[in-house]
């Protein structure tokens, strides 16, 4: 993959990537901002993990229907929509937080409701790339919408949120809204640019996008692999969020625990980046492997215990472990038509994003039984065992 050119890819790219930039911080902030404030305000680590847990239901509930909307709908009015009442969501926790009001149930409402606005930006998102770009440079779009996913909310707004908690505690869901609210300016750039999609709606319905994944080996085993890796990141995130902040744990302050659940976010902009390079120099199949084991030392890194040494282990784990991620999203393009795009997104996260609610839960139900360690050596051990359904290159 060349270097990214958002300005060679057209304004209502631009529009796209701004947008898509702008909210994932505010998205990435917010969840952490939330984390902390039931750790640290409402002295709650177990309800830490359950809205870990809140935040990736909506992918196993919502997913398919939201892909239908923005396969029905004008995707980037789809995602105007949804990020203006996400905004207002956030808000309304910023204020609530601020008068001392905050609850779990306020919490717990509000992170979920994200999560389900979440499904409508990315289906959306995603359904809009390969209409706003040629063919020839959707692995260009792919990498920069990538790289902006990754850097901004798993960069960004993680330590943002650390370090505007320390400041003030509502700080950081009040500033979460305010971006997704300037998010849907930016988003406003992008306009209808295909006629099929109000001839085609008629012929669109929820089976579509299981026909379509259905015919196709290769989906199907992406589907598997990134299943079992969302069950094992769910087992990561809600073990990381106890065992990091627990003073049985790693005992870190809010703003180290954000600085290194940021630094996720640069090796995975990094890996974006570099996917089609390492593809060119491992192939393709190789790249993937190399993802298993890129996930796998990312869910073992903070059994090093120095942040020192965790820091480097997340980069490099994330560098191998986001190039998944923009593989995965050229193989779904190039096995759809316009649209089907956000459809089979959402049959596709339905059946990834939706697994990552089996490990939160787990690693939340046995963190009092279960060491914290051994939930993320079960995590990385999960990740490495899908090496074996790596597709063969000839399937590719």
């Amino acid at each position: 993959m060349g270097k990214p050119n958002r300005g060679g890819l057209g304004a209502r790219f631009l529009g796209l990537w701004c947008s898509t930039a702008l909210s994932d911080t505010g998205n990435g902030m917010f969840l952490v901002g939330a984390t902390l404030l039931a750790i640290h305000t409402l002295k709650s680590p177990a309800l830490a993990g359950f809205l870990f847990t809140l935040a990736s239901i909506p992918w196993l509930v919502a997913a398919i229907p939201a892909g239908i909307v923005a396969d029905r709908m004008d995707a980037h009015r789809v995602i105007q929509v949804a990020n203006l009442v996400r905004a207002a969501t956030m808000l309304a926790v910023g204020v609530v937080s601020a008068t001392g009001h905050i609850s779990a149930v306020i919490l717990a409402v509000a992170v979920f409701a994200s999560g389900v606005l979440q499904t409508f930006v990315d289906g959306a998102a995603e359904a809009l790339v390969p209409e706003l770009v040629a063919r020839e440079r959707l692995s260009d779009a792919n990498g920069a919408l990538s790289v902006s996913t990754r850097v901004f909310y798993q960069f960004l707004g993680p330590p943002i949120a650390g370090l505007t908690y320390a400041l003030w505690p509502s700080a950081a869901p009040l500033l979460s809204g305010a971006l997704c609210g300037v998010s849907t300016l930016c988003i406003a750039a992008v306009r209808q640019p295909w006629p099929h999609r109000r001839g085609a709606r008629g012929r669109i319905d929820v089976r579509s996008g299981l026909r379509v994944v259905g015919r196709s080996r290769v989906l199907k085993a992406a589907i598997a692999i990134s299943g079992l890796t969302s069950i094992a990141n769910g087992i990561y995130l809600a073990a990381f969020a106890i065992y990091a902040n627990s003073d049985t744990g790693l005992g870190l302050t809010p703003a180290t625990y954000g600085v290194l659940t940021g630094l996720v976010g640069v090796g995975a902009g990094i890996g974006a980046y570099l996917t089609s390079r390492a593809e060119r120099l491992f192939g393709v199949v190789g790249t993937m492997r190399l993802t298993r084991v890129g996930w796998a030392l990312l869910f073992l890194s903070p059994l090093l215990r120095s942040p020192w040494l965790i820091a480097p282990a997340m980069v490099v784990g994330g560098v191998f472990g986001a190039m998944w991620a923009v593989q995965a999203m050229n193989l779904r393009q190039r096995a759809t038509r316009p649209g089907q795009r956000a459809q089979v997104l959402g049959v596709f996260r339905a059946l990834t994003y939706g697994a990552t609610p089996l490990g939160s839960f787990a690693a939340t139900a046995f963190h009092s039984t279960v060491s914290s360690q051994v939930l993320l050596g079960v995590a990385a051990a999960l990740t490495a065992a899908t090496i074996a359904l790596v597709p063969a290159l000839e399937s590719l």
